[in-house]
């Protein structure tokens, strides 16, 4: 088959996605072009709801089928209102489909009136390439999914945990110090061994292990040592502490990833307050980037029974967070505090992925761009309501399996 994948010929860079898929879709015998006018399917990756909004674009400019792939298709149901098949799960039983009857025929291929979806999670490591996205910088891929599979956490719930052999990322690592390139080995957490120079790893790892890198990214998540446990990430104050010593010793920067829109905000005042304490005893002599992202309710997860819940005063935004940079100022030179989209962008990325019906979408669509500037707080809280997408079913997915089936979890 003749594909297009018209974004990433339009992008000045070759994401880590494109390069994968690129590669196994040519092993296979296909070809790519950036016509959309001279190809068989047109092919578009979707790793975020922002993503929308190009694929509404691109359905206006072609007639061709359209398959959307990228962890945005597992909310299939949404995906299909603007294209014709929806691929879900990993590229390589796709690159087998040699048409496409076959693709549309495929398990793991959703069209409107297919029952059933089973995720296609099966990933030939050894062909996945080193993708340079940038002149000194490079991604390779060197996992999938968590062990953990925090409550919260939409990868942990729709990917199955599988990771690349330690021979190929140190191979991989061999190739970048040898080509004086930046490498980030892309992975969820932490497996063993050392990652490129910036690693994802739990903060419960990094501070058991020795490391060699110069930049550690790890999620928080939570304020509070109760809300760490209930969510899947028992990290405890005392763990951050550490952290925060180790990395002086190490002479690494960290970055830090949190989640508001659970905790009462006092809970956060109390967290920023032990930080500064800390940091007042230990400073930091590399930059420690607190991370933060409002709370979205999404399907898959065990939270998304609790989605009604959801409670704006919960939420945080810039206002906030520039406060608290400006309190952690004064113990430290090196922090940087970076602030989330507010609750009324939150509201429109939940009503664009559990949208289910055409006008559910558009709805949401034409608000997801500023969405500050269209809605108050409490008209965005009160159309997740209105608009009828809170009622979309939980699904779930059989990690040994690949089916998808809809019901609730059972905690």
């Amino acid at each position: 088959m003749r594909w297009a994948i018209p974004q990433y010929f339009k992008s000045s860079s070759r994401f880590l996605t494109y390069t994968v898929v690129a590669r196994a879709l040519r092993a296979a015998g296909h070809e790519l072009t950036d016509d959309v006018t001279d190809c068989d399917v047109v092919g578009f990756s979707a790793c975020d709801v922002m993503d929308y909004l190009d694929l509404v674009k691109l359905r206006a400019e072609t007639r061709k089928p359209i398959l959307v792939g990228g962890s945005y298709a597992f909310n299939y149901k949404s995906a299909i209102l603007y294209s014709d098949m929806v691929w879900v799960g990993e590229v390589y039983e796709m690159a087998e489909c040699a048409d496409i009857d076959a693709l549309r025929a495929h398990p793991s291929c959703y069209v409107p009136g297919k029952p059933n979806v089973r995720a296609s999670t099966r990933i030939d490591w050894g062909d996945v390439p080193i993708a340079q996205i940038a002149p000194k910088k490079c991604y390779y891929w060197g996992g999938v999914g968590c062990k953990n599979k925090c409550r919260f956490c939409f990868t942990s719930w729709t990917h199955a945990h599988q990771v690349n052999s330690k021979a190929r990322i140190d191979a991989a690592k061999r190739v970048a110090a040898k080509e004086k390139k930046h490498l980030m080995i892309v992975s969820n957490e932490y497996e063993g061994g050392d990652g490129g120079r910036t690693m994802d790893m739990m903060l419960t790892d990094y501070v058991r292990f020795p490391v060699s890198a110069s930049m550690i990214r790890c999620g928080i998540e939570f304020a509070t040592e109760a809300s760490r446990r209930e969510m899947g990430k028992r990290i405890t104050d005392d763990d951050i502490y550490k952290a925060i010593q180790k990395m002086n010793v190490d002479g690494v920067a960290m970055r830090w990833f949190h989640i508001a829109g659970y905790d009462p905000l006092a809970d956060w005042e109390r967290y920023i307050e032990m930080l500064c304490g800390m940091l007042s005893r230990h400073p930091n002599k590399r930059i420690v980037h607190l991370m933060f992202n409002n709370l979205q309710y999404q399907n898959y997860t065990p939270l998304y029974t609790r989605r009604r819940d959801i409670d704006p005063a919960r939420y945080i935004d810039v206002t906030v967070t520039r406060r608290w940079y400006d309190q952690l100022r004064q113990y430290s030179r090196h922090v940087l505090v970076g602030a989330p989209s507010p609750f009324q962008h939150v509201a429109c990325r939940m009503g664009v992925e559990l949208s289910t019906e055409r006008a559910q979408v558009d709805y949401w669509l034409s608000k997801l761009k500023n969405a500050k500037g269209k809605l108050t707080v409490d008209e965005a809280y009160r159309a997740l309501f209105s608009t009828g997408v809170l009622d979309t079913p939980m699904l779930r997915l059989n990690m040994r399996t690949g089916e998808i089936t809809e019901g609730e979890h059972g905690a």
